[in-house]
């Protein structure tokens, strides 16, 4: 795939970026309330300039006028278990940064130096190398054990010099050893997130735990509670300073994984055979429905508790959980938000999440997600105003990333081009070893 291209022509030669301005319907900057009406944003190189009415633009400038659309921040995933296979449909469905929770160290590190030095190979990454483990590992290949609190700290400073972004830590930690990690990440001046599993959500967050995935241990997120009950959780969440990245749509796609319209979504086309295969292969598709039915039935609760907590004032996070089951890279963001919004949460607040609120989690506010002067011109443009109606985030007519204008039919052949290939990275090789019984503790 080339290197993408700008709007209209250069006004200088190659040595010099260009500059154009894209006009839209609508533009929304990823924080305010409404979109402006009728308004650009022009883009110089890889930056945004400045937002201006279209009545400021100068005669000479290259314009591209989008219409009917809503010009806003490009999406964040922030929750992914990245493979290189992925890349082009992350972009296509608009999502240009990720955050990579859990993989092999070195390999992660590499792709994110590679989608650096060629934006249009795949989205930006932050990345959190190996999931920190107890004394044991569930996950072969994308987690590391560790057997004491020793160990565990020697690991995070290890993971720290080598580069990474932020630290993850995983649901076999006890409270003592999360404690631990927490400590030493925050000793490194890194952010720590977990899946939590041993400690409850109340003993993570008293112990300086800063974003918790899934809802793990958030227990009165998973039954029916009272009013009462939810805010008492809400309130040490609030208390400390603690991130919900709820996921809904892993625990849907995975209480569904039988349903066979995920079977009939045509926007498999870009998910690669061998992810196709392990979905077709994974565990819970074969055992009884009580299992398939402990995912579903919390679904209403967790929604009721996400519904609560955001209005309280939590912060949200927005991340997919790619690539289980049925979730299509980039795409299944665009379900995530439905999923927040038939909670009750607003589209703009939804929105918020998947862009600025995101952004500002994942620690690169001042890079994306906002259309503001300076940041990196990372931005779709999509049919209609999701802002009101949030399925229409789905309706993507152009990605900006860097600049550069993608095209999307050249994206969907990059994806084509490496089916002939196995995969062969750390979230792959789990999912398959857990597919076809191989993991040890199974």
């Amino acid at each position: 795939m080339n290197a993408g291209s700008p709007v209209g022509e250069p006004n200088s030669g190659p040595s010099r970026p260009w500059r154009y301005a894209l006009i839209a319907q609508r533009v929304w900057d990823g924080i305010s309330d409404a979109p402006r009406d009728r308004a650009a944003v022009v883009v110089d190189g890889d930056r945004i300039e400045t937002v201006a009415s279209v009545e400021d633009l100068t005669p000479e400038l290259p314009k591209l006028d989008l219409g009917d659309c809503t010009l806003m921040p490009a999406l964040i995933d922030a929750h992914v278990h990245y493979s290189a296979v992925m890349g082009p449909a992350f972009l296509a469905a608009g999502v240009t940064t990720v955050r990579d929770v859990g993989n092999d160290l070195e390999w992660i590190l590499m792709q994110r130096a590679l989608n650096a030095a060629e934006p249009t190979r795949g989205p930006a990454i932050v990345c959190c190398g190996y999931l920190h483990e107890g004394p044991e590992a569930f996950w072969r290949h994308m987690a590391r054990p560790n057997a004491d609190a020793q160990a565990l700290r020697a690991s995070i400073r290890h993971h720290v010099m080598r580069g990474v972004d932020q630290i993850k830590l995983y649901d076999s930690l006890s409270l003592d050893l999360l404690g631990a990690g927490i400590d030493e990440a925050h000793r490194l001046n890194k952010c720590a997130l977990a899946h939590v599993g041993l400690p409850t959500a109340e003993e993570a967050a008293r112990a300086g735990l800063d974003e918790i995935q899934h809802l793990s241990r958030c227990d009165v997120a998973w039954k029916s509670a009272t009013q009462q009950e939810r805010d008492a959780l809400i309130d040490v969440l609030i208390e400390c300073g603690v991130v919900l990245t709820p996921t809904l749509a892993l625990w849907d796609r995975l209480g569904r994984i039988l349903d066979r319209s995920l079977h009939y979504d045509q926007r498999r086309e870009w998910v690669h055979p061998t992810h196709l295969d392990m979905w077709n292969g994974y565990l819970t598709r074969f055992g009884p429905p009580e299992e398939r039915l402990s995912y579903q039935e919390p679904g209403p609760h967790q929604k009721r508790f996400l519904l609560r907590a955001h209005e309280r004032g939590v912060v949200i996070g927005l991340g997919s959980d790619t690539p289980f089951p049925h979730l299509v890279p980039g795409f299944s963001l665009h379900d995530e938000l439905a999923m927040y919004v038939d909670a009750g949460i607003r589209p703009v607040d939804a929105l918020r999440s998947a862009t600025s609120t995101n952004a500002r989690v994942l620690g690169i506010e001042s890079r994306v997600g906002r259309l503001t002067a300076g940041l990196t011109a990372d931005l779709i443009a999509v049919r209609g105003n999701p802002l009101s109606r949030i399925d229409d985030v789905s309706q993507i007519t152009h990605v900006i990333r860097m600049g550069c204008l993608l095209d999307r039919q050249e994206m969907l052949h990059a994806v084509q081009a490496t089916f002939a290939e196995q995969p062969d990275d750390a979230i792959t090789n789990d999912l398959l070893d857990y597919a076809h019984h191989r993991l040890k503790t199974q």
